[in-house]
């Protein structure tokens, strides 16, 4: 046995037992760098300096609203999220697969495309795979001057059997605000 603090970052209480088996150890195979997790009493305190117009309820409310849902929030450049909720499918009907060969590069973008496919691959945003569909890389450089990875399907696209999903009138979008005290706004942390 080997003792262990243990520190309930949780609100509700957790009842240990003596004798309750809490951990088990492994010997390390690999060590793979992963984004450190999201820490309340890192970055609330800063977040919440931003609410010094709500009341201490109101502050105790949204601290509460941030803490329950704390692994939506990107904490680092790897931190992009997951979102397991829906299975993604393209419907290409009877279309025998398309298989497009890689657009040659010089070496030096070849060399930023293997960092940027082997970081990917690290954060676990995408993994190694096979199979008989295959659509070119292109490296767009943006304003401040770093690379997004992007993949030209504009030829998957031309077979892809459209989804007719209607979207929500703008007007009714924004008369469904009328009333509302608090606004936020959404940002990706890295879609394209």
């Amino acid at each position: 046995a080997i003792p262990v603090r243990v520190l309930n970052l949780n609100n509700k209480p957790k009842i240990l037992d003596k004798g309750d088996v809490i951990a088990t150890c492994e010997p390390v195979v690999d060590i793979v760098a992963r984004p450190p997790e999201f820490s309340g009493a890192q970055h609330l305190p800063s977040t919440l300096e931003n609410f010094q117009i709500l009341n201490e309820e109101q502050r105790t409310a949204v601290r509460k609203l941030l803490n329950e849902f704390q692994n939506l929030f990107s904490t680092c450049d790897a931190d992009v999220g997951r979102c397991n909720m829906t299975q993604h499918r393209i419907n290409t009907g009877d279309h025998p697969p398309i298989k497009q060969y890689p657009r040659r590069l010089p070496l030096a973008r070849k060399e930023e495309a293997d960092h940027l496919v082997k970081e990917m691959v690290d954060n676990g945003i995408i993994e190694e795979s096979s199979g008989p569909w295959a659509s070119p890389i292109v490296l767009v450089k943006k304003k401040d001057g770093s690379t997004r990875f992007c993949v030209d399907y504009r030829k998957l696209n031309e077979i892809t059997k459209e989804d007719s999903y209607p979207l929500p009138r703008i007007d009714d979008t924004l008369d469904a605000l009328n009333g509302s005290q608090w606004f936020t706004t959404l940002d990706l942390k890295s879609g394209y």
